[in-house]
């Protein structure tokens, strides 16, 4: 029997191995089971986390960041750096300055050696100082005074927040210490990618009062936790915003993304562009659809494309789009298909396109609370939205199809720029004014601009697909919204508003309303042929007159909406005619407003008087458990008022009791006392019939946005295509989800919701066809002898504009008391106002814009085809440089708007030749 084995040092390794099994199952048990102290350790929420530290970092640059002075601080050293922070000198210090000082002694060699810490938090200091120059410099800048960055400032900050513990309401009782690493860090992170991250920042001038009230009398900028949230990577990835769909296959053509977003590998996937609709579906309204999973498809894409119709294009993956134009765009980009502002439109829409968002989580987490949702509080089966991405299935929002036709949009926002003082782009697109006589176009006006500001909204009639949203301003205007009222190169004697609103910078086609003018008369001829009492023998004249050849007769109501004749509509309005008897017209054209799409919820006193769904087109309330996917913005209201006849309360229909016989009787004959000149309807007295007679005008509390005016024409021009119904202006066609065969089942939250806003299913409009042709008859006539005349010679010949029968327009001008006064003229009248809240204020004074409206509707096929599209546009008048008047005065002079509309109508019709952009 052999000597036992000894021990070798391979049994020593085995029993090392199984012994390590326990300890290291012992700690990660304790891992598990105690809670680190480092918030950045190992704290996480469902779909990000803040950096408790971290944000205590950045916020040290909030007293740092400050009005920049005439004369530019020195840039600091990293020997500055050093004695700023002395507690970070030995972190931040070249870890050989021993070396350095041999070298300098002569007692060793001298060696390249890399910058040290604080090296590099100098030169990044230089950086941002640089940055936030850049930062206000540019246009469309998030703040609208120099500002820049104070050194010793940050230096003074750094020091207490090092010296302070930091608190955090996610760990009571529990501080934390900030180190020297945090706040090389925050620079880091604020300097990266040219200091991307200051865009996003609140700033002084961007916020309002009540967000101002808690910030230093000096801080020019905030850090907030949002600004540092980290999105889970494993929660997903964002849905698609899709637009422009092929006629062949249905499949989109474009979608919108970043250079380096994600969204370049994903939205070109079968399994997303290609999701067809549930059967049955009518258009618009919110609905998931149908796919099938499938490889990547490609990403790039040129201009052409826009213009493609051949079978061959129609089969290609959707390209993208990297965003909306800036004012630097070079005409013919890709980018001028997509509207300004479309994320801030969708941005209701992004708690079902974001993974991480509560409605997403609703219909595809069977476990998610149905409290998450707001409203939507009835769950059903939910499944999920994935797609196969490198082998491995992946989370994606759902994805946007929105209505914007991009051939269409593109034509629509470069001819705003054009008119706004891009004559690069007016010179790519042939666009031309016989005035100008080969000059720039707008040559004669301040900035080169024919208009301050353009806002464009045109819709398809049959539809009511929202195909364009355009809207652009000269550079001082832009500078004024932003605050930088004293630009260089701008004219500082052209009056400006006091105070931006909150949503000033975004697009003015929506986010821009006015006083509608004479827009409103076709409402008000729908009031007066639908009259009980002189309706029917109205309609019969104009009718029997439509069958003669010839224009309309100057005192019919054709004659008088083609020359705009405000004065006599009064006198309709007031039942002139029949003695002013038990007249209840105002209340007709009140009732007429709503048919119309104007006027929604007025009924009581609330702030959404006047507004609609931009989403679905719904109006507010129409559906309970909608309002989380509303996008409310201003469409139109008449005949409304403050409630309580207090200013800034909400709005309410007015109501309107019989007036007095012999006020109107005066009020008609106007301050010579003589029926028909000039001065009719203007000399007004008796507060309510002043206010009603306003209203009248077009002018008072009456409001409309450049879409609200847009979807009353698509509303006459479907009454006059014989459609008893409308379908109101909408921008989503439909929100897509991802599934392998089916959508989700009827009845799950997000079918619950598609049926529920019912904005863009067809309305009735109680419009008589009738009524809405003789209406539309006397507009058609507005370019040939009417008010719209001038414009359309600045765009067309004489022959083509008597000849132009496939479009029906109306002119508006809101009253501006400086109407005819020059630039000094008005300057000296404002100065010598003395300041004070109870000082009066001459009217030319006051806050009012000079703007001109143009409203049209028109058709693309032979003459009796039907009507196609509606386009409303809203300008703000530009000065003359000579003589420093606005240009257009009155409601007969010249009209940029109705020129802006003609220069797309007719490139749409064919009469001007498509220029390629």
């Amino acid at each position: 029997m052999g000597e036992p084995r000894g021990a070798t040092l391979l049994d020593f390794a085995i029993g090392a191995s199984v012994a390590v099994v326990p300890v290291m199952f012992a700690i990660v048990l304790g891992v598990s089971l105690f809670k680190p102290a480092d918030p950045d350790a190992g704290t996480a929420i469902a779909d990000g986390h803040v950096s408790v530290r971290q944000l205590a970092a950045l916020k040290t640059f909030e007293v740092a960041v400050v009005a920049r002075s005439a004369g530019a601080a020195p840039s600091p050293s990293a020997r500055d750096v050093l004695d700023g922070v002395p507690a970070c000198r030995a972190e931040w210090r070249n870890a050989g300055e021993w070396r350095a000082w041999a070298e300098r002694l002569g007692l060793a060699r001298p060696v390249p050696r890399p910058p040290s810490p604080a090296d590099r938090i100098a030169a990044h200091l230089q950086a941002l100082d640089a940055a936030l120059r850049r930062l206000v410099a540019r246009p469309g800048a998030p703040t609208a005074r120099p500002v820049g960055l104070d050194a010793a400032r940050w230096f003074a900050a750094a020091r207490d927040a090092l010296a302070a513990p930091v608190q955090s309401a996610s760990y009571p009782g529990q501080p934390f210490r900030l180190g020297c690493a945090d706040l090389a860090a925050a620079l880091g992170r604020l300097v990266r990618g040219e200091a991307r991250m200051l865009e996003s920042l609140p700033w002084r001038g961007r916020e309002g009062p009540r967000a101002l009230a808690t910030w230093g009398a000096e801080q020019q900028m905030q850090v907030r936790a949002q600004h540092l949230m980290r999105r889970n990577p494993w929660r997903g990835i964002a849905g698609c915003i899709y637009f422009g769909r092929h006629d062949a296959t249905g499949v989109p053509a474009y979608y919108v993304a970043g250079v380096r977003s994600v969204q370049r590998r994903i939205c070109g996937m079968p399994a997303l562009a290609a999701a067809g609709a549930l059967p049955g579906e009518g258009t618009g309204g919110l609905r998931l659809a149908a796919a099938t999973l499938d490889a990547p498809g490609g990403s790039t894409g040129r201009w052409a494309a826009i213009d493609a119709t051949t079978a061959e294009q129609s089969s290609r993956a959707p390209q993208p789009i990297a965003g909306a134009p800036d004012a630097t765009t070079p005409p013919g980009d890709p980018r001028w298909a997509v509207p300004p502002s479309l994320d801030a439109m969708l941005q209701p829409l992004e708690a079902l396109r974001q993974p991480s968002g509560p409605l997403y989580r609703l219909a595809t987490d069977r476990d998610a609370p149905a409290s998450g949702a707001s409203d939507l509080t009835q769950r059903a089966p939910a499944r999920p939205n994935r797609i196969q991405l490198d082998g491995a299935p992946v989370d994606v929002g759902f994805s946007i199809d929105v209505t914007i036709e991009p051939r269409l949009q593109a034509l629509a926002q470069q001819t705003a720029a054009c008119y706004t003082g891009r004559h690069d782009v007016c010179e790519a697109l042939g666009l031309r004014r016989s005035e100008d006589a080969g000059r720039p176009l707008g040559d004669a006006l301040l900035e080169g601009a024919m208009v301050r500001m353009a806002a464009i909204a045109i819709v398809d009639v049959a539809s009511g697909r929202i195909e364009a949203l355009a809207g652009a301003r000269s550079p001082c205007a832009q500078a004024e919204v932003e605050g930088r009222v004293r630009e260089p190169g701008c004219d500082g004697r052209v009056p400006h508003a006091a105070r931006t609103p909150p949503d000033g910078l975004l697009n003015p086609a929506l986010f821009h309303d006015a006083m509608p003018a004479s827009t409103i008369k076709p409402i008000m001829a729908a009031a007066f042929l639908g009259a009980p009492d002189v309706g029917a023998r109205w309609l019969a004249v104009e009718t029997a007159a439509m069958q003669r050849d010839g224009a309309p007769a100057r005192d019919s109501l054709r004659g008088q909406l083609l020359r705009s004749d405000s004065a006599r509509f009064l006198d309709r309005m007031f039942c002139l005619e029949s003695g002013l008897s038990n007249c209840a017209r105002a209340a007709h054209i009140q009732a007429a407003a709503s048919a119309f799409g104007w006027n929604a919820g007025c009924v009581d006193a609330r702030g959404v008087c006047g507004t609609r769904d931009l989403l679905f087109g719904s109006a507010p309330g129409a559906a309970a458990g909608a309002g989380a996917l509303m996008r409310p913005i201003a469409y139109g209201r008449l005949l409304s008022e403050p409630a309580g006849g207090r200013p800034g309360a909400p709005m309410r229909l007015m109501a309107l009791p019989e007036p007095d016989r012999g006020r109107v009787a005066r009020c008609a004959a106007g301050a010579d006392g003589r029926r028909g000149s000039d001065d009719d309807w203007e000399k007004c007295r008796g507060g309510a019939l002043v206010d009603v007679v306003a209203e009248g005008w077009g002018q008072g509390h009456a409001r409309a946005s450049a879409l609200g005016v847009a979807g009353m024409m698509a509303t006459l021009a479907s009454a006059a295509n014989g459609a008893p119904t409308t379908i109101r202006p909408h921008l989503v066609d439909a929100v897509r989800g991802v599934a392998p065969g089916r959508d989700v089942e009827p009845g799950a939250p997000l079918a619950k919701v598609a049926a529920s806003p019912g904005g863009a299913a067809a309305e009735p409009h109680g419009l008589s066809a009738e009524a809405a042709r003789v209406i539309v008859s006397g507009l058609s006539y507005s370019h040939r002898i009417g008010t719209a005349r001038s414009a359309c010679l600045q765009v067309l010949d004489a022959p083509a504009c008597q000849s132009l029968d496939s479009v029906a327009g109306k002119t508006g001008t809101p009253s501006f008391p400086a109407d005819g006064m020059t630039l000094d003229e008005l300057g000296r009248l404002c100065a010598a106002v003395p300041d004070g809240p109870g000082a009066a204020r001459p009217a030319a004074c006051g806050g009012l814009r000079p703007y001109k409206w143009y409203v049209a509707a028109y058709r693309q096929g032979a003459p009796g085809a039907p009507w196609t599209k509606a386009i409303a546009v809203l300008t703000e008048r530009n000065w003359l440089r000579r003589s420093g008047q606005v240009h257009g005065t009155g409601d007969h002079g010249p009209n940029p708007a109705a020129e802006i509309a003609l220069q797309i109508v007719a490139r749409q019709i064919g009469l001007i030749g498509r220029t390629a952009p």
